[in-house]
Order: C-alpha cells, then structure tokens, then sequence
C-alpha cells in the first residue's frame, strides 16, 4: 500500500512538473498569431504555432468517429484548453456539406512513421475513473466527469470523439502524435520505468474501455442523427467534400499528407485594413462575419470567412492592431435627381451590376453595393473605383474607362448607399467550388464557365446569357480582331451586354491574345477566312 502511494506522489510531481515546463516554453503569442490569421491573408506572418496546435488530419478514419466528426464540422466549438486562443473557427457548413467532408476525411487513413493499429477488444472497467483520475493523475490537466482541471482536452467526450483503436494507441504511445515539448507524458512508453510490465495493456484496456462507456450515449445519438443526414443526401460524395476541403484552404492549418493546396492565400490584404473599412462595420464583422464575396475572395473558389466565435475582448484587439486611417476624402451627399441619374448609369449603361448587386439585382462575384458606405470608407471608395489594382491587386475587378463627369456622382451614390442587407454565402454541394488556375479561371469561367458553356455560376444572376464559347458556328464567324475589342472594351462596343466589363486596362495585351486562343480551343473553330487576308 505504501509503495502504490508513493508512486501516486511520484507521479503527481512528475505530471505537475511536465505541464508547468510546457507551460513555461510557451512563447508570448499575439491574438492575430493564435488565430492564424496570416495563414489565409496577405498582410500578415504566417503562424506556425496553428499547426502545430490544430490536428493532424492524414489519419482522420483512423482516430476520429465519423457521427461526431459530421457534427463537430457542422458546428464546432472549443474542448481543448491548452491551445492559448487558438481555435476551430464555424464555418457554417450546411448538413450536405459537412457530409462530404466527413466523407472525404474518411479516407485519410496515414498514420505517422507508418504505425499500425491494433484491434482492441473493449472490457467492462470497473476501476477506470480511479486509474485515470487517482492512479495516473491524469484529472490534474483534463476534465473528467467534472472532476479535475480544464487545461487540456475534455476526456468526459473523449469516447464520444474517438475511436477506440486510436484511442489506445494514443495513451500507449502518445509521443507519436503531439508536438514535443507537450505536457502530456509518456507513461506506457517505458513499461520497465513504471514498473508496470505486463499489465501495461491491461491498465490501458480498462482506461479506453472507461472513456468508450461513458461516451456510448451521446455516440449512439450522433450515430443516429448521421444516420438519417446520410439517407437524405445519398449523392454526396468524397470527392465533393475534397473539393470543399481545399477551397476553405484548410491545409493553411491543418496537415494533410500529400494534398497540394490549392493557394498559399485566400482572402484580402489586412495591410489596406486600415483606410478600407468604417470601424463600426469591422467591430460588427468581426463579432459577426458574414458573405462579402459570396462566391469566394477569388471569384468561384467558394472560400469563406469563417466565425471565430470572438469575444468583445478580441474584436477590440484585432480593431487595434488592423488600426484606423484618417483619410482626407469626403464624397458630398448629392440630390434624388442625382442618384436616380446614377441608378440609371448602373442599370443601362455601366458594367457594375455584371458582377455587383445592388438593391437585389445583378452579379455576386464582387461584394453587394447596398451597403457599401456603411462599410468602406470615402477615400478606399475613390480608390476602388478610380484604381482597383492599386488598392486591391489581386482583385479581379477590372478598371472601367468612364466619363470624368460622372465619376463624383457615382462616388457619392455609393457613399450613401446603406442597408442592413446581407449576402448569404451558396450551398458548395449545389455550386461546387473550383480552383482558380489562370486569368480565364478568374475573370471570365464565372460567367463563360470554365468549359466556356455559358453556364458560370454567375450567369444565373444576368438579365442575358453570357456567349456560350462552344458554339462553333458563331465564333467561327467572328475574326480575332472583334473578340480583341469585344475582351478590351466590353461587350457594348458589339452591340452586346454592358453587363461584361472591359479588361482593357487590367489585361495585357499578350493576356487578351490567350484569352482569344482559349476561346478557339472551346469552339474548335478558326476566325473565317475572310478575316486572315
């Protein structure tokens, strides 16, 4: 008896001591750092400390149960308390779509340093609470049954979360799979070392055997529910849910063996932060996000900004560090005639409402204009308007060439433009995602498609159809020259849509000449004869 309580207090010191070191190598981290903000941003370091912190998913079949990882995915929350600030952000995923990205994680099955689970039979435990929260110790970092600690995982869930096989592995082994430098200790590493000999597994057994009966429950609730989403959506697959897992750039976090991400960065530039955005706007997105760019910061990759879930505390540190520019512009509010004068430029004339809606109508590749001056500021209004690729380089907003006179009305227009309206972000199992991979990809596969169909995700938002680039006997009709100046100036200059924007002063002219190449491919025809002499 006196030698178990001895090496009760052994290892009490021990676990105490390992967790306090950690603790203490802890570098001093900043919120934006934490949140890994910079792993999809431009304008911010990259942080390493997420991946370190956010699981490995190269073996999600292996560890995770597949019910709860659909819910988890479907709304996640924190259980782990010894990631600093770090956490999964609530990507609003609608049933189908985190069907399919529990499907797609489902296959990733590659454990580290190529181990292999064994089967594990599961026993009644009696003495799994006493071994896990008197004998190891192991309430003095997680929670268990409210007993215990809230600075790691919550174990109370753990047979809910995990598989059984990983499960055993991970207390046996659990070197193998967190970082070092972790204050989780390695008990059964060394059996000789806690004189446990043969009964290590034993001891292991009755501990997992514990976790999976206090779990069975609410598992067997998840199990149901997934059950039924399943039934109701029998033609999700795995490959819709890869499709999902790349456009949100999960990799920037999370490892995930051999997928080749689709970017190194997914949305907008947090150095211009500062003179874009009205901070009453970004305390509330921030408290609050939703869709600016429905369709993804690159038009078609779907990407999200996700909740972070922020508290007041947080949304006013990341105010502070995105700061607050002081710009001189101020856009005079103008008259009724005025603004009726610019609604009638955008709906007859201008090119805007290609890509904008504007009180419900037009395109959703840009950000709605509804709302535009509660959210940005005059000056960043001037910018983008007058110099998109100036204040927004990686935008595929083209320059449009239009008269000076009307440029301060339709600032002003926009200025004044304010709703509490909001875009909702599309359901990615009904408009599937896609990687951007070249200037088509960005600026015309929205509404052209990226088979040149006609049929981008866009053009349901058109009064007309965009041109359909398979049709060989329209295109074979038309010399390179026309779709020069139809790509250069915009479809009005042919008597087309105004709707389809110049690129003129965006593309090069060596771009437009790709872009005409491509068109040929589509339509597997030649500019007509007539055209060549």
């Amino acid at each position: 008896m006196a030698g178990k309580i001895k090496f009760r207090l052994i290892l009490s010191v021990f676990v105490l001591f390992s967790y306090l070191s950690a603790q203490n190598n802890l570098p001093h981290l900043s919120l934006v750092e934490e949140l890994g903000c910079g792993n999809c941003h431009i304008g911010a370091q990259k942080s390493n400390i997420v991946l370190q912190r956010a699981p490995d998913l190269s073996y999600a079949r292996l560890k995770y149960n597949e019910a709860y990882l659909f819910d988890y995915l479907g709304a996640s929350y924190k259980f782990r308390d010894n990631i600093g600030k770090s956490r999964m952000p609530n990507f609003g995923f609608s049933d189908d779509e985190a069907l399919a990205l529990t499907k797609y994680l489902m296959t990733q099955e590659q454990l580290p340093y190529d181990k292999k689970l064994k089967e594990i039979s599961l026993i009644k435990s009696a003495n799994g609470f006493e071994l896990i929260h008197v004998d190891y110790q192991c309430t003095s970092c997680h929670i268990l049954n409210n007993s215990g600690k809230k600075e790691s995982t919550d174990l109370t869930i753990a047979g809910t979360r995990l598989n059984r096989n990983w499960l055993f592995d991970f207390v046996q082994n659990p070197s193998a799979y967190v970082p070092r430098g972790s204050s989780m200790p390695d008990f059964f590493g060394n059996d000789t070392g806690h004189n446990l000999g043969e009964n290590s597994n034993k001891t292991i057994l009755s501990m997992v055997s514990y976790l999976i009966e206090i779990g069975a429950e609410k598992r067997n609730e998840l199990d149901v529910r997934y059950a039924k989403v399943k039934q109701a959506h029998p033609n999700v697959t795995a490959e819709m849910g890869r499709s999902i897992f790349l456009s949100q750039n999960c990799q920037s976090c999370h490892e995930m063996g051999n997928e080749i991400p689709w970017y190194q960065t997914n949305a907008p530039d947090l150095t211009a932060q500062r003179m874009r955005t009205k901070k009453t706007w970004l305390t509330h997105y921030l408290k609050s996000p939703t869709a600016i760019r429905p369709f993804g910061y690159l038009p078609g990759t779907g990407s999200r900004m996700p909740d972070f879930q922020l508290t007041d505390s947080e949304v006013e540190e990341l105010s502070k560090w995105l700061g607050e520019a002081k710009l001189k512009t101020v856009l005079e509010p103008i008259s009724a005639f005025q603004t009726r004068k610019v609604e009638r430029l955008f709906n007859d004339f201008l090119p805007c409402l290609g890509c904008h809606q504007l009180d419900g109508k037009g395109g959703m590749i840009g950000p709605d204009l509804s709302n535009v001056g509660d959210r940005l500021t005059d000056g960043f209004i001037k910018m983008a308007v007058t110099n998109p690729h100036m204040v927004m380089p990686g935008s595929t907003m083209p320059k449009t060439v239009m008269d000076s006179r009307f440029i301060p009305l339709i600032l002003s227009y926009l200025a004044s433009r304010k709703s509490d309206q909001k875009a909702s972000y599309p359901n990615l199992i009904e408009q599937m995602p896609y990687n951007v991979m070249d200037n088509y990809g960005a600026n015309c596969a929205p509404c052209h498609g990226l088979n040149g169909d006609g049929k981008g995700f866009n053009a349901s938002n058109l009064p007309v159809e965009p041109g359909d680039f398979t049709d060989s006997d329209l295109l074979g009709s038309k010399s390179d020259d026309t779709l020069f100046d139809t790509i250069y100036v915009g479809g009005r200059i042919m008597n087309k849509s105004h709707f389809m924007p110049g690129w003129g002063e965006k593309l090069s002219r060596s771009d437009i000449i790709k872009h005409i190449q491509k068109i040929r491919d589509f339509c597997a025809c030649e500019a007509p004869d007539w055209a060549n002499n």
